[in-house]
């Protein structure tokens, strides 16, 4: 299957589909258990609170650390790759070029082939696109199949 803007989310199958839902169904069970001893059980239903509250830490510590680290990586990555990509097309360093971009505009510029990058490249900076309309003005897209 050939990468274009509709399907180039990733997914990481043992966080997304396994472990938040099993999160989600223990904070479920462990919020109603809180409700239902509420009434008859004060000490017993803080317990259950507790629980929830622990699950909820668990699952936003896991998806704060799971991203930071990976993400902040393949960023410097993606940014270095770009400016390399540059060099190779025009034996120009992009520090020294006139363009100036964010670094959400290098990481939607990423996903243009060769022959459109330069092209792209003038639009973006002519007309300050965003990430998403830079990725809207793709015309041949290069998948990055190897991102987090």
């Amino acid at each position: 299957m050939s990468q274009n803007l509709k399907n180039h989310r990733k997914y990481y199958p043992l966080h997304h589909f396994v472990f938040y839902p099993v999160m989600l169904i223990l904070l479920i069970l462990s919020l109603f258990e809180f409700w239902d001893n509420a009434i008859d059980y004060r000490n017993i239903s803080l317990i259950w609170l507790a629980i929830s509250a622990i699950i909820i830490s668990i699952v936003i510590l896991s998806l704060m650390l799971r991203q930071h680290y990976a993400l902040g990586l393949q960023d410097r990555i993606i940014i270095n790759e770009f400016k390399f990509r540059y060099f190779a097309l025009t034996g120009n360093r992009l520090e020294n070029s006139t363009y100036q971009f964010s670094d959400a505009q290098i990481f939607a510029l990423r996903f243009a082939e060769d022959e459109d990058l330069m092209e792209l490249m003038h639009q973006t900076a002519q007309n300050d696109w965003s990430s998403a309309q830079i990725k809207k003005n793709i015309k041949n897209w290069k998948a990055d199949d190897q991102r987090v």
